[in-house]
């Protein structure tokens, strides 16, 4: 009898711990759901878990202690799915005991892909409508923000209580609930799985332990499925932009295709360098399908560099731009041109040089998109479908000291679309458009070296359902990758071993702020990101895509739709992501870092024109200006005008820089000047000279009280016959526009003759400029040597502020006046003496 009652008991033991690990343990799967599945036709997703195992496992857990804030996703509740009403208790406050209830890991429910399946009771055609989870939380206020960000994932309707107070509802009618009170509309598709987000007052929290409690409720009991998710964080800061950044723009209007280019009005783009043009090299001409477009600077220059655009044809191509900034013009030159060579024995071809990336160590990485069987040169490896690093010095794909160009063979055969490489130059982040249509990870052994590493690929721990994630963890799984033969069959390989499956992974980039990965999956319509912690990935969430945004235009506030085609990735340095669609409608977008898709912040940057899409993006080192390409657009797009001022036409594959307007292009002129003389006696002459900005071509004076009252010259002279006071106005242009008018008010003095005896005796010998002056005053003097020179300026009250003495040297001689340490606005009387000779002179000084 006593071992008959052990046996049962070591039973029992070995069972509860089956029904534990079926209850926790994540669903694996290996591609997203093919569409998805309906709501309304319980059958389709049938629970075959029932209450029973169920709470018997749920015994067996301890119960949890308090978790310390942040709580994050995937976090462990407590629950209670029972079938029975808690509204007669005090379930939501601390002094409720919960230790009895059954506990899981995030994500809870029933019916999709979760990592704790919950009970719905014995009838799957009347479930229980109300199902209660709680998490006590440990939070120390003083490190906590002032606004707390709650991201909710409910199918259907939720209420949270903090501390027994009721802080969110949401898909519930309003007024009193009871434990049968169904949520006000149905939850379903890629909505299930999204959080939703609430941004409450950190005061809602006490000091030391709270309790976050939730009642989720069904839509009826008929409903096929049931979800619950949370975390609890910080609320991110406002996204403050800095004058004058590339990324603070106003967003286009939504549109269809024109035959022009549209860009925000902040910003100017400047047509470089296009399919057709002859390389400066004189090795033939530029070809089409201009993609992958990188700028990779010379020691660090944001004015000096290489420009590497691919060209997705076959045979592939490279082109290596050497360029710089004339600083005069605003406009980039370019020096030289070449093509990278690729066809010889050692390389035998590449093939649609589709996207790539710039390595922290100054080179180009270029990426076959393309996996045709062959091996030419018999060295063991398919000769296509890799990815090519190429010197931009050079022109020439890298020798790693074998004495032959070599692809990178220890990271894989596929199709590739792009690579990112860290900062420290230890991990690269790649993905495959077609295929596998996996996200791959490359460790090297070696900083810097690309060529011997480890392989990984990203296995989700549960599958992606509608599209979005089920769960915010997965696991890097090490492919094979020592032999030719593993690398040439890689991505078989990375297959068989579990990687997820996301449709078209056309670009992987690491953010500057947040140390994330973020990557699209061009065929689901998003961009995913994710934290990297080694051998597993935590945060795995939907960053954008795959619904409408409002987005705030110059006409107002618009809703349109995100769209297809996800393709090229580039994060400028406060942490913007731009996304480069070749769906849809072609887009540029913009994304601010503190974007979720329960708060989006989402721009509209710009429209490519009609056939094209926009490829490559990356910036300069000080992030003023931005490269893209614009491939394959229709040949009868019509001309418009870039920064150059001349007109240039989208009819072929070109690529482009684009910035604010300030930073690209001659710009219109900031007009100002002065004058040799602005206090004068009747009949004196006063010579104007032009001091506007940015290169004037032509001026358009107005005098008033002067002859002639108007004039077009650089240097006008002006005479004035009546004493008065008088206006002087110029407006000055160059081939980018009219300046403001520059308007000096009350600016020339013109006093009645003072008589033959009263004469300014320094006439033609002393003059006084620039003025109006901001403090530095240069008095030329024109007069033989060895005469004593005092010159004695005075303020409006007649003291005495300056004096300075010197002797001429003959000929003409500069002297400086310092009146800088004169503060504010101020008008000032100057008497200057040279030998017996005198004169007065009035000047006037401006901040």
């Amino acid at each position: 009898m006593k071992k008959s009652l052990l046996s049962l008991c070591l039973l029992f033991s070995l069972w509860s711990f089956a029904v534990i690990s079926f209850n926790v343990e994540p669903i694996s799967a290996t591609a997203p759901a093919s569409a998805p599945e309906a709501k309304a036709t319980p059958a389709k997703k049938e629970v075959a878990a029932k209450k029973s195992t169920a709470v018997k496992a749920a015994a067996m857990l301890p119960p949890l202690t308090p978790a310390n804030y942040p709580l994050s996703k995937d976090s462990e509740w407590a629950y209670f799915d029972l079938g029975t009403s808690l509204d007669a208790t005090t379930w939501a406050e601390t002094t409720y005991d919960v230790s009895a209830w059954a506990t899981g890991q995030g994500p809870l429910g029933y019916g999709d892909a979760t990592k704790t399946v919950i009970s719905y009771g014995p009838d799957s055609g009347n479930k229980y409508i109300t199902s209660y989870f709680v998490r006590d939380l440990n939070v120390t206020l003083a490190e906590v923000a002032d606004m707390v960000e709650f991201g909710i994932r409910r199918d259907d309707g939720v209420i949270v209580y903090v501390n027994g107070v009721e802080v969110i509802r949401d898909n519930m009618p309003a007024g009193d609930v009871n434990y049968l009170t169904h949520s006000s509309g149905i939850v379903d598709g890629a909505d299930e799985k999204r959080f939703q987000v609430f941004h409450l007052s950190k005061t809602i929290f006490n000091e030391g332990v709270n309790r976050i409690a939730v009642e989720m409720h069904n839509r009826d009991g008929q409903s096929s499925d049931l979800g619950f998710d949370m975390y609890i964080k910080d609320a991110p800061a406002e996204f403050v932009c800095e004058e004058g950044h590339i990324g603070c723009f106003t967003s286009i209007d939504p549109t269809a295709q024109t035959t022009n280019l549209i860009i925000p009005t902040e910003h100017k783009f400047q047509l470089l360098f296009k399919q057709g043009d002859a390389y400066m090299d004189g090795s033939g001409n530029v070809p089409g399908n201009h993609d992958f477009t990188g700028y990779i600077a010379i020691e660090g220059s944001s004015e000096q560099g290489y420009l590497s655009v691919n060209h997705e044809n076959n045979p592939g191509g490279v082109s290596i731009v050497d360029m710089h900034l004339d600083t005069d013009t605003n406009l980039w030159v370019i020096d030289n041109s070449q093509p990278v060579e690729f066809q010889n024995d050692d390389l035998v071809t590449t093939i649609r040089n589709c996207s790539g990336g710039v390595t922290p160590w100054g080179t180009i990485i270029t990426a076959e998109e393309n996996t045709s069987g062959g091996d030419a040169n018999s060295d063991g490896y398919q000769d296509v479908g890799w990815l090519v690093e190429i010197d931009p010095v050079t022109a020439a794909v890298k020798d790693y000291g074998n004495n032959k160009q070599e692809k990178l063979w220890a990271m894989g055969r596929m199709n590739h679309e792009n690579v990112v490489v860290s900062a420290d130059g230890t991990t690269a982040y790649y993905g495959e458009d077609g295929g596998t249509n996996c996200v791959y990870k490359f460790v090297a052994d070696t900083p810097g070296d690309l060529t011997s590493g480890t392989v990984y690929v990203l296995s989700l721990d549960t599958g992606l359902s509608s599209n979005e994630p089920t769960s915010s963890t997965a696991t890097w799984i090490e492919v094979a990758n020592e032999t030719a033969e593993d690398r040439n069959n890689l991505t078989a390989n990375a297959a068989t071993a579990g990687g997820t499956a996301f449709s078209g992974v056309e670009d992987c980039e690491i953010s500057p702020i947040d140390g994330k990965i973020y990557f699209t999956a061009k065929g689901l319509d998003r961009v995913y990101r994710f934290t990297d912690n080694g051998e597993t990935v935590s945060d795995f969430e939907t960053f954008v895509g795959g619904m409408s945004y409002e987005i705030e235009t110059a006409n107002g506030v618009v809703t349109e739709q995100w769209g297809d085609g996800n393709d090229n990735l580039t994060f400028d340095d406060k942490g913007n992501l731009w996304v480069l669609q070749d769906g849809g409608l072609n887009y540029i977008w913009v994304i601010r870092p503190n974007h979720s898709q329960g708060a989006p912040q989402v721009l509209l940057h710009s429209s490519m024109p009609a056939g094209s899409e926009p490829t490559g993006l990356t910036f300069t080192p000080d992030f003023k200006y931005g490269f893209f390409s614009v491939q394959h657009p229709d040949n009868g797009n019509t001309a418009q005008v870039d920064a150059t001022f001349g007109e240039v036409n989208f009819n072929a594959s070109a690529s482009v820089v684009i910035a604010n307007r300030s930073q690209l292009g001659i710009q219109a002129p900031v007009a100002d000047f002065s004058a040799n003389e602005v206090t004068v006696e009747e009949g004196e002459v006063v010579t104007f000279t032009d001091l506007s900005t940015n290169n004037p071509t032509s001026w358009m004076w107005t005098f008033e009280g002067g002859e002639p009252a108007t004039s077009t010259d650089a240097s006008p002279v002006v005479t004035y016959a009546e004493a008065g006071t008088y206006n002087v106005t110029l407006v000055s242009t160059n081939v980018a526009g009219d300046s403001e008018a520059e308007l000096k008010e009350e600016y020339i003095i013109v006093e009645e003759a003072l008589g033959i005896d009263t004469p300014n005796q320094l006439k033609g010998i002393v003059s006084l400029y620039p003025n109006p002056t901001k403090g530095q005053v240069t008095l030329e003097l024109n007069d033989e040597a060895g005469n004593n020179v005092l010159v004695e300026v005075y303020d409006m009250l007649g003291r005495k502020v300056v004096v300075k003495e010197t002797q001429s040297l003959g000929g003409t001689q500069k002297i400086d006046l310092n009146l800088t340490q004169l503060n504010g606005e101020q008008v000032f009387i100057i008497n200057v003496t040279v030998g017996e000779k005198t004169g007065t002179y009035k000047m006037i000084k401006v901040n």
